[in-house]
């Protein structure tokens, strides 16, 4: 009876200790990965915010709410053309939203619209972001000016710009637009500050309203993507295609290193394991296993003397032709992966009359099909993130992959924080896209080990 008590309790003692030890490895769990969360948050957190509280100190985690304001000016008793009604409009209507953009930044106004009224109806509506204005002021029309009535309205400078914004006018009326009726108080002692001097309005300021729309957050990314457009138009493919065309060209990029490296890296691995005799497969993969080894700064300036003089500098082929190389420990693991192929498969495709070339590719790689998902996957994810190189053979914008673009633009002094956070944020949601989706691909082709039966 001692012994039978004594052993309950030694299975009362491990249980408890079993359970403390369980929870001790959650609660590390989940404070690392609360460190490790934090920086990814704070990025989202950065992009959220607006242009003034991107540079609050201390700083706050959370972004706070977007604000929505609406404007209505009246025209009623306005005598002149249509045309000079219209100019007019534009006028306040740059007025308006530079003026709100300028004196209003610390209320957190991501939206600006404006009503123009004349006998109770609207016949003018226009809105604009508060990250479209940024651009405008930052890299467009007003790029180095004074935001004032002066510098806003010289010569021709509002048309162009309401043409970039957009807006509607129709001297009948604009029936699905309507603008806000009423008058909020505290909203209108702040736009007279706004009007009573340096932007003032040819029309009647007769209305407005702020709402909250967090939804105007997510928005800001949007214009972040259009960032490129405005800093490299002197560019045409940039101000073309914008951002796009830096992901074209890392996507050109990674999916040749996929094929490159999946075909090279394949048909080596099946020399070495199927051609050679055992020495000389031994030597060929310390070849190429040594030949990893080296660091890249050592060779970094006698590649690039020797892709300059090929030509290969300063496009495609650069960026390119690094990828002709098979990396030696894709050749590994494929190289592992044919071993364990049953000699049987080969030897009864012999007998048949198969080539090798048709042990390659109707045998190796069919069965490889976990291997090359493995390898594709880590090219993808580690070319992504790859700058050195691209930055070192590239000087034209439009051959720039987005992290030689990220890091640009992170060098002009006119790129706002919050813009540059969100790009950020961009170039990262494809590696995390991919790596949750492909999570039990990637498991399963570093668990495969063979072929099965």
């Amino acid at each position: 009876m001692k012994k039978t008590n004594e052993s309950k309790s030694q299975k009362i003692r491990l249980s408890k200790s079993d359970r403390s030890l369980q929870f001790v490895s959650i609660l590390v769990t989940v404070v690392s990965m609360l460190l490790i969360l934090f920086p990814f948050v704070l990025t989202i957190s950065s992009a959220m915010k607006d242009n003034m509280k991107i540079y609050d100190v201390p700083p706050k985690l959370l972004p706070d709410s977007a604000n929505s304001l609406a404007v209505a000016v009246d025209y009623t008793g306005f005598s002149g053309t249509d045309e000079e009604l219209e100019a007019q409009l534009q006028d306040d209507m740059v007025s308006t939203m530079f003026g709100i953009y300028t004196k209003m930044n610390r209320d957190s106004i991501f939206e600006v619209k404006f009503y123009g009224t004349r006998d109770g109806s609207t016949i003018f509506y226009s809105r604009a972001h508060q990250t479209q204005l940024q651009l405008e002021k930052d890299y467009g029309i007003y790029e180095g000016t004074v935001l004032q009535n002066q510098t806003l309205l010289y010569k021709d400078r509002a048309q162009r710009v309401s043409q970039i914004i957009g807006y509607e006018f129709d001297p009948a009326g604009l029936a699905k637009h309507t603008a806000p009726a009423s008058i909020q108080a505290e909203t209108l002692e702040k736009l007279n500050t706004v009007f009573e001097k340096k932007f003032k309005l040819h029309g009647q300021l007769s209305a407005c309203g702020m709402h909250k729309n967090n939804l105007l957050l997510l928005e800001s990314f949007i214009h972040y993507m259009k960032l490129p457009n405005y800093m490299y138009d002197a560019n045409p493919v940039i101000e073309r295609f914008g951002f796009l065309s830096f992901v074209g060209n890392t996507v050109i990029v990674i999916g040749f290193a996929i094929i490159s490296q999946v075909f090279l890296c394949s048909l080596c691995a099946f020399v070495i394991s199927r051609l050679l005799r055992p020495r000389a497969a031994r030597f060929m993969l310390l070849f190429f296993m040594g030949a990893q080894m080296i660091p890249f700064a050592s060779i970094m300036l006698p590649q690039l003397i020797m892709y300059r003089n090929m030509g290969a500098y300063n496009n495609y082929a650069a960026l390119l032709l690094p990828f002709l190389y098979p990396f030696g420990f894709y050749i590994y693991l494929f190289k592992g992966f044919f071993d364990r192929i049953p000699g049987s498969y080969f030897e009864a495709a012999r007998l048949d009359g198969a080539s090798n070339f048709f042990l390659y590719t109707r045998i190796c790689m069919p069965l490889s099909k976990p291997t090359i998902a493995l390898i594709a996957l880590q090219t993808f994810l580690g070319n992504w993130n790859d700058f050195f190189w691209a930055w070192l053979v590239t000087e034209r914008q439009d051959l720039w992959t987005l992290n030689v673009a990220l890091y640009n633009i992170s060098n002009n002094a006119s790129t706002k924080q919050n813009a540059l956070m969100g790009i950020a944020l961009v170039t990262m949601l494809p590696v995390i896209v991919i790596a949750l989706v492909f999570s039990k691909q990637l498991k399963a082709s570093i668990m495969s080990s063979g072929v099965k039966g």
